[in-house]
């Protein structure tokens, strides 16, 4: 179940410590200035797409760069239409645009926890299965099962406990 962590790269150091932390939580990443096949492709479109179909979750590195971004969009597409599990992580104080309103969106290294938690409990309860190809049925499964991660997680960071 890795997480693919997107952004733009003026937000690399960012993305950087997100990936550590998630790491160090030993959860499995993909951030492309690790991969020596990003750095290399003549089809980054294909390596990208084909990394987020291998990943379970999307946390999206946000701020007020990445409107300028044409990576990030394409990236959380591509996670919407394989109903991944999508998160933001807001580094400063931008608005957001409000299409981004239907995931939960992070800001602190404490939100940062909850998807943690969230992540655990997604993976001690199996509700983040194969990502193969699967069944219609099973699609529409995987698919409220991302929605109720994305309710929960939302509700938690509302919260704040």
């Amino acid at each position: 179940m890795p997480v693919f962590i997107s952004y733009r790269h003026m937000d690399r150091a960012h993305a950087i410590n997100i990936n550590t932390r998630l790491t160090q939580a030993n959860i499995k990443t993909y951030l492309d200035v690790l991969d020596p096949e990003s750095q290399t492709t003549d089809d980054i479109t294909g390596v990208i797409t084909r990394n987020i179909t291998e990943c379970t979750h999307l946390l999206a590195v946000v701020s007020e760069k990445t409107a300028l971004s044409w990576w990030v969009p394409f990236e959380i597409g591509e996670a919407t239409i394989s109903n991944r599990r999508i998160c933001t992580f807001k580094t400063g104080p931008a608005e957001l645009p409000i299409y981004l309103d239907k995931w939960p969106k992070l800001s602190t290294a404490s939100d940062l926890n909850f998807f943690i938690e969230a992540y655990r409990e997604e993976v001690s309860n199996k509700r983040s299965m194969a990502l193969d190809s699967i069944s219609e049925s099973v699609k529409g499964a995987y698919k409220r099962n991302a929605e109720m991660f994305h309710e929960q997680l939302k509700n938690r960071i509302r919260r704040g406990f």
